[in-house]
């Protein structure tokens, strides 16, 4: 009996029978008794459990609304100006040291305003003047006592045979030989405050510069011979401008050399110095050796200085037979090459000048002696208009014209007499250096 029931229940005989219960639990349903084909069976009630349906979940609350971002306002941009800007690292600029020689002769007049000149330069960060020393050369007046009344070095030299070039060596080796550059100045000469920046300048950003020199303008004055120098200052300018800016020679005036340069010359010489105290034009003959050494030489042509001058004609006759013959002993002493072949070839045009000008004197004298017709003399009048179209146009850029200058250039006549009195120094400094004779300054 107890298997048929397990066999019927389908529950192993040990397993606890379930007992039905009258009230049938939630989820619960169910179904009709089947009897079983034996009847002696009892009627077993089965029970199919069928899961509950799940309870009907109320709607889900809608999830609160979200307000979008509201869009971001970028702030002000604060000026550049306004912002604290950290303060760069300080770079240290290296800095270029320039000395300065002042050879003076008897220059009691002139000395104080030279010397004003050089403490008035507005020099750039990069530059420094190391130092300013006037040399006082043979002097017999109040030079040497006026110039220490400045903040300079005076160095006085009661013998000095070799003039300029001694007292420029004798500066050089005292204060110069370390300065990187070195610039040397008559001591009647006075520079514009830009003067010292714009020479050295130019020497830094060219490498293959030895020298440059200044353009000079004659110092205001008065009087024939002043207002002659001063147009031909303009013309030289013009003819420097045309060769852009190459120049024959560093005119002692107002010149500032490269260190190196004048190292290398003065280790060459046997003296062991830069200045040859042989030569009438020191000048020229350290241009020659710059030359030599593949150096060039210029002009600054924004560096300007005033120069004083000659006041006589017997004056100017001195200092251009001295510039006659000591160029042209130079070129003899050194030769035909690279450095001297421009000028001795500028030597053979003069001549050429000289014998073209002594030719239209002649042809002028022959046509009015001889009564040649006007219709003829005509075609001599071309070259003399071109002539004076090109002096009429360089007077213009001449600084500080005035009437009395636009005459001269006007009537052609007062400077063709100083064209021939310049031409005339020139013969004869070529003379005597063909004849050897001695000149002296």
């Amino acid at each position: 009996m107890a298997s048929s029931q397990a066999v019927r229940t389908g529950r192993p005989t040990g397993s606890p029978s379930r007992t039905p219960s009258s009230a049938a639990p939630t989820g619960t349903r169910h179904r009709p008794a089947r009897r079983s084909s034996d009847p002696d069976a009892p009627t077993i009630q089965l029970r199919t459990t069928v899961a509950a349906p799940a309870p009907a979940q109320a709607p889900a609350a809608k999830p609160p609304a979200v307000k979008p971002p509201a869009p971001k306002t970028p702030a002000p941009k604060t000026p550049a100006a306004e912002v604290p800007a950290k303060a760069p690292a300080r770079t240290r600029v290296r800095t270029t040291t320039v000395a300065v020689l002042v050879p003076a002769h008897n220059e009691e007049e002139g000395i104080a305003a030279t010397v004003e000149g050089l403490l008035a330069q507005d020099v750039p960060d990069w530059l420094e003047i190391s130092g300013i020393v006037v040399v006082a050369n043979n002097c017999t007046d109040r030079t040497a006592e006026i110039a220490r009344r400045y903040p300079v070095t005076v160095l006085e030299m009661a013998h000095n045979p070799d003039k300029k070039a001694g007292a420029l060596n004798h500066g050089w080796r005292v204060a110069a030989q370390d300065a990187e550059l070195v610039l040397t100045m008559d001591a009647d000469t006075v520079l514009l405050p830009d003067t010292v920046a714009e020479m050295a300048g130019e020497l830094r950003d060219n490498a293959v510069l030895g020298a440059v020199c200044a353009r000079y303008w004659a110092t205001p004055g008065k009087g024939l011979v002043w207002r002659l120098q001063r147009l031909e200052y303009t013309r030289y300018d013009d003819l420097r401008d045309l060769r852009r800016w190459r120049v024959s020679v560093a005119s002692g005036a107002a010149a500032m050399y490269r260190g190196a340069a004048l190292a290398a010359v003065a280790k060459a010489r046997e003296a062991g110095e830069p200045w040859d105290g042989s030569s009438l034009i020191e000048d020229y003959a350290l241009t020659l050796e710059l030359k030599a050494r593949g150096y060039r030489v210029a002009a600054a042509k924004r560096a300007h200085v005033y120069t004083t001058p000659p006041g006589t004609f017997r004056e100017l006759w001195v200092q251009r037979l001295r510039w006659g013959r000591g160029g042209m002993d130079e070129c003899l002493k050194r030769g035909w090459s690279t450095a001297t072949r421009q000028d001795c070839l500028s030597y053979v045009l003069f001549a050429f000048s000289v014998f073209f000008r002594v030719l239209f004197l002649t042809m002028l004298t022959l046509m009015i002696v001889y009564a040649v017709p006007f219709r003829y003399a005509l075609i001599g009048l071309i070259p003399l208009a071109v002539m004076w179209l090109e002096r009429v146009t360089s007077m213009w850029r001449l600084p500080g014209r005035s009437v009395t200058d636009v005459a001269l250039v006007a009537i052609l006549v007062v400077e063709d007499f100083y064209g021939f009195f310049l031409e005339l120094c020139a013969v004869v400094a070529a003379w005597r250096c063909l004849n050897a004779r001695r000149q002296a300054w």
